[in-house]
This record gives C-alpha cells, structure tokens and sequence, in this order.
C-alpha cells in the first residue's frame, strides 16, 4: 500500500472511530439520565438508545447487554474520579495530607447533588446485577491502588491490608449516604480522616 492510499485509509479509519466514540459517549451519558429518571426501576434499552437518539442495533455493537452497559457507565465515572483524585493528590508531599485529599475526593461524589443523583442511580442498577462482584473488584481498582502509596508512605505495618479496610471503610460512608440520600454533617469527613489516621498509626507503632 503506497503512502497516499495509506493515509487515505487512516484518514477514514480516524473518522469512523471519532463517529463511534462519540456514539458511544452518547449511549453512556444517556444511560445515565434514564437511570436517574426510571429510578429505583431498571431502565430498558429502548428507552436508552431512544434517549440517546440511536438504534438497538448501534447499542449492540458496542455492548453486550445491559449489564455490560452498567459497567462500562461505572468505569467511566471511576475513571473521571481517578483523574481528580490524582489532580488533588499531586498538590501534598507529606503522605497524611495525600490520604486525607483521597478520602474527600472520594466523598465529594455525595458533597455535591448532581454527582450523588448520578451516583445513586448507577449504584442502584449495580447493586441488582450478577455484576455486583466484579465492579468492586475490578472496576474500583484504580481508587483502591491510589490509595495504596499514601497508605505504604504513613509506615504501614501491613500496607495493603491497611488499604483494603481504610477503602472498605470510605467507601462503606460513600454507600451509606447515597442509600440514604444524605450528606456528611460538618466534621464527619475530618473525622473519618483521623480515624483512618490514627488506625494506620497505631498499627505501626504497635510494631
């Protein structure tokens, strides 16, 4: 294949996958207002790629199904709260402070209303699939390892054990609130901060 031909090709091979990102990007982001607006019920794909201003046909050759959907909704947002986590990370040096910018950021999701809206329906739709499993351990994976530097930092005993509890426990807040439809009281987070603290600390000195 000559250069011209070449570029030719490329040219359209980019063109096809700007066309298919950007469809893909409209199925989630409808997905995620039928979730909110179907809520606590399941929302059906019609209604999704009729939201989205697609096809069945356009939705099904990008995901396999519904739960397939959820997911790929749910790594989106994980991946959008990684890159924050990082942008407020990036700004602290000393460890504590790291931690301490990671459980907020992680919280924010309920600290502001449209983002816990989302949040809780997504969740919701999860929380009924077979799929449950597999987004906490894959899908929230980069959160979780995000947390493991400040946490090895802080002298953990036992780094990645004290990660697992110290994401179990935030993330057990997070659920908590979006069940619940509220929000931490003044101090809450400043205390969870602490408590995750003062554990890792004291298992270090115990050692």
């Amino acid at each position: 294949m000559n250069s011209r031909v070449a570029a030719a090709v490329g040219r359209a091979l980019d063109e096809r996958q700007r066309e298919a990102t950007e469809e893909v990007e409209r199925i989630l982001a409808a997905a995620v207002t039928v979730m909110e607006r179907v809520a606590p019920a399941t929302p059906r794909v019609s209604d999704i790629v009729a939201e989205a201003g697609t096809s069945n046909k356009a939705f099904y050759r990008y995901f396999t199904g519904k739960e397939d959907l959820i997911l790929a909704v749910m790594e989106r947002g994980v991946g959008l709260v990684a890159s924050y986590l990082d942008h407020q990370m990036s700004k602290e040096d000393d460890p504590a402070r790291r931690l301490a910018r990671w459980i907020t950021g992680v919280l924010t999701q309920i600290s502001d209303p449209e983002l816990a809206k989302a949040s809780r329906a997504v969740t919701a739709q999860l929380a009924a699939t077979a799929e449950r499993r597999v987004a906490d351990e894959q899908v929230t994976r980069p959160l979780h390892d995000r947390l493991l530097g400040p946490v090895t930092d802080l002298g953990s005993a036992d780094p990645r054990r004290d990660t697992d509890v110290v994401f179990a426990t935030v993330f057990g807040v997070l659920r908590r609130h979006l069940a619940l439809g509220t929000r931490p009281e003044p101090g809450d987070v400043e205390h969870l901060i602490a408590f995750c603290l003062n554990a890792i600390g004291r298992e270090r000195r115990k050692h």
